[in-house]
């Protein structure tokens, strides 16, 4: 069963859309660059790890589209 929510859950993140990651990668990066507020270190850290995570996604949402 773990198996098929995994699945799931990435068939969701797949079908958010690149409009979606690049809301989230400006958002992100405001966040970095303080415009939100201070940001303490373990913030910046998840910050920066999901920032990541969302330029990939938002790589392979424009790799899918060329397909």
């Amino acid at each position: 069963m773990e198996e098929d929510n995994t699945h799931d859950e990435l068939s969701s993140i797949a079908d958010l859309g690149a409009e979606h990651w690049q809301e989230e990668i400006e958002f992100l990066e405001q966040r970095l660059r303080g415009d939100q507020g201070e940001i303490d270190k373990d913030d910046r850290e998840t910050c920066q790890v999901a920032l990541d995570i969302a330029r990939d996604n938002l790589q392979n949402c424009l790799k899918g589209k060329k397909d």
